[in-house]
């Protein structure tokens, strides 16, 4: 089968989960003798502008696809896409990750009746930052006016939008002004922002209608799955590839307790953002004040929001930010850990960073949101962003009162061998309910 996986980016130094699981994918479904085309934008313009379908550079499986930033929804217009997938000729078309690209490729593939198969790796599908996170409110449902979104989004930023975004009564109405407006001048279209303001509509009707949905955790299920058939969700998580579990220690690194010779190692593996959390981690060792801590930090993120994580960490002792540790490197970077914290504030689906200290047996002391207390044990858990309860949480872990518990983690040869049994009932099911034939068009959605 020739196999086309879309993601909003990859390749030209894109590697974070939604990159990690293409490549195992691509790399699973290669050995099997399929054929694997990787359609993927480049949202941070790493590389020249490119038109459809070019071949990157050094990444031979790799083409490009024009990225229409965060207010993306239709994306490229199916027309265009639909010439690209006559010429390639797919058998099924697998999108991971559609923010910055849009569902474009999704109405095009059916407008060819080729099958469709999508993976739910974030919260896009109903949060444009893909998060749920309101800096303001907390967790969001992900039912909020479109009004409320864009106040979400300027707030987050900065300069004339992020402080219309926070202004109450008539400044708020100019938001979409400024905003829209600064879009417009970067080549978004009228017709893709009338489609931002009725997003979950049409991305809830593109779920509906493709042949099969994939749900890394229960929780993606029970906030995106609403709009999926239940013949049509697939529950499939994550997997590792097998370096994960070679030499790994027999039992646990047994943390120290105060006193000792060894101080106790904490590390954070992830992206620097505000929804991650690890300002969390810094101010829970400021007022631990213990002094053999050590806390490793690898990641990166936005360069303003990484300044402010090393200015809270100043006249912190051995606090280490490493940038970013490669996949091949991190095996090593976790087994020098007692623990790897994961304070996320926003609702996790499964985060691999979990998985992968879990395959090499290290404890996971993480907030209770989402996927992250659907495989965390209950005593390893804290109220998001309750610094008493991390603090609570590594006091325990350093007196030796947190079990050694190490949940299963899936393999990458079990993940592909079932995302390609759902392939192959996608491609043997009738068309999905919805899809257009050759003779009519996809209509907009009304109001």
């Amino acid at each position: 089968m020739k196999i086309v996986l879309a993601t909003m980016q990859f390749g030209r130094g894109y590697f974070q989960g939604t990159e990690r699981y293409v490549r195992m994918l691509a790399d699973g479904l290669t050995a099997r003798g399929h054929q694997l085309v990787i359609l993927a934008g480049d949202p941070q313009q790493r590389g020249v502008r490119r038109p459809l379908g070019t071949r990157i550079p050094d990444a031979h499986d790799v083409r490009h696809v024009p990225t229409r930033g965060w207010l993306a929804v239709r994306g490229l217009a199916p027309e265009r896409l639909r010439a690209w997938l006559r010429a390639e000729r797919p058998g099924l078309v697998h999108v991971a990750n559609p923010a910055h690209i849009g569902v474009g490729l999704l109405e095009a593939a059916r407008l060819e009746r080729i099958p469709t198969v999508v993976t739910i790796m974030d919260y896009w599908w109903l949060c444009p930052k893909h998060t749920l996170h309101d800096t303001r409110r907390g967790v969001c449902a992900g039912n909020v006016p479109w009004r409320e979104c864009l106040a979400c989004i300027a707030a987050e930023g900065g300069g004339v939008a992020a402080r219309l975004g926070r202004a109450p009564g008539g400044r708020a109405l100019l938001l979409p002004i400024a905003y829209f407006g600064r879009a417009m001048l970067r080549g978004v279209g009228v017709d893709e922002i009338i489609r931002w303001t009725r997003r979950r509509q049409r991305l809830e009707r593109a779920l509906a209608q493709a042949a099969a949905v994939i749900f890394p955790s229960r929780t993606a299920l029970e906030l995106v799955g609403g709009a999926v058939r239940p013949d049509r969700r697939h529950a499939i998580p994550y997997g590792l590839e097998p370096r994960w579990f070679a030499d790994v220690q027999t039992e646990p690194r047994q943390p120290s307790s105060a006193g000792s010779q060894r101080g106790l190692t904490i590390g954070y593996a992830g992206a620097l953002a505000p929804h991650k959390g690890v300002h969390i981690l810094l101010e829970a060792v400021r007022r631990l004040a213990w002094p053999d801590v050590r806390v490793l930090i690898a990641g990166v993120g936005d360069a303003e929001h990484e300044r402010q994580l090393k200015a809270a960490a100043e006249g912190l002792p051995n606090i280490e930010f490493l940038g970013r540790v490669s996949s091949e490197r991190m095996p090593a970077f976790l087994d020098g850990l007692d623990t790897l914290v994961i304070p996320s504030l926003w609702p996790e689906n499964l985060p691999i960073a979990a998985l992968e200290a879990y395959a090499r047996r290290r404890t996971v002391i993480a907030s209770g949101v989402g996927g992250v207390a659907e495989i965390v044990p209950a005593e390893c858990l804290f109220e998001p962003g309750s610094v008493a309860g991390l603090m609570q949480r590594l006091a325990a872990l350093r007196g030796g009162a947190l079990g050694d518990e190490t949940p299963a983690v899936s393999t990458a040869e079990a993940m592909v061998s079932r995302t390609l049994g759902v392939y192959n009932a996608a491609v043997d099911a009738p068309l999905a309910d919805g899809a257009a034939s050759e003779a009519t068009s996809l209509p907009e959605e009304t109001s």
